[in-house]
């Protein structure tokens, strides 16, 4: 029995879903059916139910009876492999946007301080740039804003962040929801990674303000707005970000009408990426 049957056996269980349990431990659908169907055929008991075609599964009592003990099993192997490790100082290189970066601050510290072996080295690049730097071995975990499939990386989407708009000026509007076709987009600030270098914002931007937008500035850090936003000039920002932007003078925050803009952060790792990295990246990470 291997760790990896157990893993994908509790991911299973707790999500009920083959998709959503596959994305979870960065593995294809059908490594982890299979990892499931070895299980199995180990304990000589069926533990799910599936129909063929559909994700979404549930245990049989048998498989509910064995969750505990998985369960158990997973704490023990995990407590020997944390032993294990123990003994040398582990450098873990992390490589994302800055605003990604102030976003897990708080979090950085944490690992630290709950292992005192852990040693964080925290590198800053642009979105597009960080799925090469994984591949390249140059980080052990990227965070990005832009996706990209390959062969030699473990990519997920952690989370999705609506967005907000902040904007510059003596005194607010009148209302918390603005139409974007209010805005002037000569005077937009954009930051890299989600703007139109990204996909997904690209999309936004040109279905409000066509496909030859002219701009402001663009900067490389939310951080850089206090200083390069104009008078009436606004940024579109994930909401996490733009709250660290409170306390500047001038500076208003609204909701966008008519849309349901969403920026995704995607989590990057290599698929040769050790067993212990990817343990410590579940934990802090989700």
């Amino acid at each position: 029995m291997e760790y990896k049957q157990i893993e994908a056996f509790i991911a299973i269980a707790e999500l009920k879903n083959i998709t959503k349990a596959a994305d979870t431990l960065f593995v294809s659908q059908s490594a982890l059916s299979y990892r499931l169907k070895t299980l199995e055929e180990e304990v000589g008991v069926t533990l799910v139910t599936r129909n063929k075609g559909i994700a979404s599964i549930r245990l049989t009592a048998k498989g509910e009876e064995f969750l505990s003990i998985a369960r158990e099993w997973q704490a023990v192997y995990r407590k020997a492999l944390a032993f294990s490790t123990l003994s040398e100082v582990t450098t873990i290189r992390i490589a994302a946007p800055a605003s990604v970066h102030e976003q897990y601050f708080k979090l950085y510290t944490q690992i630290t301080e709950e292992s005192s072996k852990a040693r964080l080295s925290v590198s800053t690049y642009n979105s597009d740039a960080i799925p090469s730097v994984i591949e390249n071995r140059d980080a052990d975990i990227g965070f990005g804003f832009i996706y990209r499939n390959s062969p030699k990386l473990l990519v997920r989407e952690i989370h999705s962040t609506p967005m907000a708009l902040v904007e510059r000026s003596k005194s607010a509007r009148p209302a918390d929801v603005v139409d974007p076709r209010t805005l002037d987009s000569a005077k937009a600030v954009l930051v890299k990674g989600i703007a139109l270098d990204n996909p997904d914002s690209a999309a936004f931007y040109k279905s409000w303000f066509g496909g030859n937008m002219p701009f402001h500035m663009y900067v490389d850090s939310p951080s850089l707005l206090v200083k390069t936003l104009p008078e009436q000039g606004w940024c579109i920002l994930p909401e996490n970000h733009a709250r660290r932007l409170r306390e500047e003078p001038d500076f208003h925050f609204y909701e966008l009408a008519d849309t349901n803009f969403t920026l995704p952060l995607y989590l990057f790792l290599h698929k040769e990426a050790e067993e212990t990295l990817k343990i410590l990246v579940k934990k802090y990470f989700g």
